[in-house]
């Protein structure tokens, strides 16, 4: 299943959870409403098809400058093959290549992809009914690696682009992103669709976004899985309900009584 394809399906997203825990409200608009994707957006997705998928990559690069003769007839001859929108700025596809060149060159991370594309999955597309909630939950996981050749046979791979890899920062962006929470949701329609291959972990490919275009490779720990979890079960329980009652509120409708937070204090003195 294609891209297109699965992002058209109506089943309960992780992109759709993080919408739903700021609001119910902001959950709808995000459906009613057509999302134009940001350069950073556009960017990953460029680069996850180039490193996954690179046999369906549309996109080519454009003359390094295209003021000159030279590179206005070599613009031309691409807008005979590409449309305008597939012919990206040359340093952008710079960007894109030493990425995935920098993600490749990291055993860990080339191991994982490697043994997917072998004899895993790619892409691959997931649906389940909840149980509990009868919520209809997707996921589209980025690598599946296979059974036979690769040392972690037990997880399933997300890659990330960021700005910062580092441990500590990274750590950052699992919890502000909700990372956590996507790897519980993963997981969970993986293994409630796969009972015969189950799989334990969620790690994580992280590439910066500027040279060096540094890498590193997280496994999630057990608690952080676990408190997705909690906001996986909690989130589908509100959507169940939003979706029986069509009450799609933003912060409800009665007065409420606001606290300044706890870190305020000691700046107040």
């Amino acid at each position: 299943m294609n891209n297109e394809r699965y992002h058209a399906r109506t089943e309960l997203s992780n992109s759709m959870m993080t919408k739903l825990l700021k609001s119910p409200a902001h959950l709808r608009y995000y459906l009613d409403n057509d999302q134009e994707p940001t350069p950073a957006m556009i960017l990953g997705t460029q680069v996850h098809t180039m490193l996954l998928e690179p046999g369906d990559a549309d996109f080519v690069k454009a003359p390094k400058d295209r003021r000159t003769k030279e590179g206005k007839a070599q613009y031309a001859e691409l807008l005979e093959t590409y449309p305008a929108s597939s012919i990206i700025k040359s340093d952008t596809y710079d960007q894109i290549e030493g990425m995935v060149d920098s993600v490749l060159a990291n055993a860990s991370a080339s191991s994982l992809l490697r043994s997917a594309q072998a004899d895993g999955h790619i892409e691959e597309s997931v649906f389940y009914t909840d149980p509990i909630t009868q919520v209809s939950c997707k996921a589209r996981i980025d690598a599946v690696p296979g059974k036979s050749s690769c040392l972690y046979k037990d997880c399933l791979v997300d890659f990330k682009t960021t700005i910062d890899a580092s441990p500590e920062a990274f750590a950052k962006s699992v919890f502000n992103f909700g990372y956590h929470r996507q790897a519980a949701h993963y997981l969970s329609c993986w293994n409630n669709t796969h009972p015969d291959d189950p799989r334990e972990t969620f790690i994580i490919i992280a590439c910066e976004k500027t040279p060096p275009y540094a890498v590193a490779v997280y496994e999630l720990d057990n608690g952080s899985v676990e408190m997705g979890a909690y906001e996986v079960a909690r989130l589908k329980e509100l959507y169940a309900e939003c979706v029986a009652t069509d009450t799609w509120d933003a912060y409800g409708n009665t007065v409420h009584t606001l606290e300044l937070p706890s870190w305020a204090t000691p700046r107040i003195g």
